[in-house]
């Protein structure tokens, strides 16, 4: 056995473990149009275990050519896309920089208020 070989439910699993899945999408690298799902948002319990299963397969994560791709989104501005370099695989997280951090609080608060009015509005 291959000491670059994973099972994509057992990784998926381990990197999310930590977070609210919102949505995912996951491909594996083949012809078969069926090798792609996409957890899509406000999913129910039955979808995300068909997703599961569906995730439920040995690749190759080593040297070589990509054998999984895809994109999950998670709560807190949280998301993960999958990386590669010549061949070798792995999964990035990714965060959205806090407004808070580089903006005066009163600024940030004049847009929060001003999304949720358009919100309110339907604008």
């Amino acid at each position: 056995m291959s000491s670059n070989l994973r099972n994509a439910k057992q990784e998926f699993l381990d990197i999310t473990k930590n977070y609210k899945v919102i949505a995912a999408n996951i491909k594996f690298d083949t012809e078969d149009f069926r090798n792609e799902l996409k957890l899509k948002p406000l999913y129910t319990k039955e979808e995300f275990e068909k997703f599961l299963i569906f995730l439920d397969q040995n690749y190759d994560s080593g040297y070589g050519g990509q054998e999984l791709y895809g994109t999950i989104f998670c709560e807190n501005g949280v998301w993960m896309q999958r990386g590669e370099y010549d061949g070798s695989e792995w999964w990035n997280t990714f965060r959205y920089p806090n407004m808070r951090d580089t903006f005066d609080e009163v600024d940030v608060l004049k847009y929060e208020r001003n999304r949720k009015l358009k919100q309110i509005n339907n604008i």
